[in-house]
């Protein structure tokens, strides 16, 4: 059971590396983590710009000592933004940009009924990439109502690349370069999976353990948001080759639901949650029900859809499984903000699938006003992406969200231009959630 959640300030806001930096206009922007031996841990995040909504840049990852709170033992790159992309190869440059970058992996010495873990020290990362115009007078970026639909519909994909832990626990080592990534025995036709899709998008959660020996993974994808049938999700299988030492993605489920994105999963038990975002819900003034499904088998039979009356948001849901066993939905609620805000504060509520998904007990994970954050009100804030980050062990667990004006540099966005200030409160935050009892990590080590 939570006890409390303590915010604790910024957990990654700056980047050092050249073209990435605040004085390049850039802040942390979506972040997930991940152990990768007993004292090291790596954050996964996507830098951000203010040209324009979503401006996503390059992929990063900092290698940490002792927690995800830790010191920083190294920073590098794993894919750039670049300015100079002609994707549809007309001579007309855009924007290659990156969003929601997704690790997994066991991590280096960790032990499973006593044994070596057979995959261990081997991580994938997955991430979107797609492309954006800059208006060529402005410097700003162009939303998708201003743009080419083609343009989004063809630079669309997923990609990822492999790593380990070096010798020394002190870097990573690419194993597998960057690539796109397909299903395996899809890796030449225009079909790149198993199911009826066009293209697929990638969620902000990362995948989860599928089974006992952490040599499967399971993640989830959302298709085809720019064609007729908009918003459709599935399950993603990846496995462990052990003649390669690399992870393949080898399974696709069915179609899961239509007319939601951004997929969420969790396991209970033996039961695998998965919550979406409703397209409807976003367009709606007041927000709308998020959506929830249960199943024992991924893979099989599409599970029924449930969608409850509370919360109703505009925002993005993600769910997971605490420490603790709990299933907790993070997300906003304009009904319940103090503020009538539809991103300010972010709340987390227990989810009880036994009784059609009902929320309950819900607590304020963060609130911008309370804590003073140096936002203007007519810059906008947006208090958002909250996630547990996979738990190390004892009775407090990471939980990371984003905290970033809406305003850019375009004044054009809200009437203002965003101020320097506004900039430099944006970035990824966190808290620790205190249990009433210490908790297993979900690795150990010899």
């Amino acid at each position: 059971m939570i006890t409390d959640i303590t915010p604790c300030g910024i957990l990654a806001g700056d980047c050092s590396l050249p073209g990435e930096t605040r004085n390049d206009d850039r802040f942390v922007g979506l972040l997930n983590g991940i152990q990768v031996g007993r004292d090291r841990f790596v954050l996964v995040f996507t830098t951000r710009g203010f040209r324009g909504t979503d401006d996503n840049c390059s992929v990063v990852y900092q290698l940490r000592d002792g927690d995800y709170d830790g010191r920083i033992i190294k920073e590098g790159m794993l894919a750039r933004a670049v300015d100079d992309w002609d994707v549809l190869e007309t001579g007309r440059l855009c924007c290659r940009t990156h969003l929601c970058p997704a690790p997994f992996g066991v991590p280096k010495g960790a032990v499973i009924d006593g044994k070596p873990a057979p995959s261990a020290n081997v991580f994938a990362v997955t991430w979107e990439r797609k492309a954006r115009f800059i208006d060529p007078d402005t410097g700003f970026m162009l939303n998708t109502r201003e743009t080419d639909p083609w343009l989004h519909a063809s630079s669309v994909a997923i990609e990822w690349l492999q790593f380990r832990l070096n010798d020394d626990d002190d870097d990573i080592e690419i194993i597998q370069p960057k690539a796109v990534m397909r299903q395996k025995g899809f890796q030449c036709a225009y079909a790149f999976c198993n199911a009826d899709v066009h293209q697929m998008m990638q969620p902000a959660g990362a995948p989860l353990p599928y089974n006992d020996d952490g040599t499967q993974w399971v993640g989830s994808g959302f298709f085809d948001t720019h064609f007729a049938g908009r918003g459709r999700i599935a399950a993603l299988l990846f496995t462990f080759n052990p003649e390669s030492g690399l992870y393949e993605w080898t399974r696709t489920s069915p179609i899961l639901c239509n007319g939601v994105i951004e997929p969420s999963l969790a396991r209970l038990n033996d039961t695998w949650i998965i919550s979406a975002r409703q397209i409807a819900s976003m367009k709606a003034a007041w927000g709308g029900s998020v959506a929830w499904m249960q199943t024992n088998d991924l893979f099989g039979d599409p599970p029924n859809v449930t969608t409850p009356s509370e919360p109703l948001t505009t925002s993005p849901v993600l769910i997971t499984t605490g420490a603790d066993g709990g299933l907790r939905l993070f997300t906003n609620d304009a009904n319940i903000s103090p503020y009538d805000h539809p991103r300010d504060p972010l709340y987390c509520w227990d989810i009880d699938p036994d009784r059609d998904f009902i929320a309950e007990h819900r607590r304020v994970v963060f609130d911008s006003r309370k804590a003073g954050v140096p936002i203007k009100r007519e810059s906008g804030i947006a208090v958002d992406n909250g996630k547990l980050l996979p738990h190390a062990g004892g009775d407090t667990q990471i939980l990371a969200h984003r905290v970033r004006p809406v305003a850019t540099n375009d004044p054009r966005k809200l009437g203002v231009p965003v101020t320097e200030q506004c900039k430099r409160a944006a970035g990824i935050y966190y808290a620790k959630v205190r249990y009433d009892e210490a908790c297993d990590g979900l690795w150990r080590f010899c």
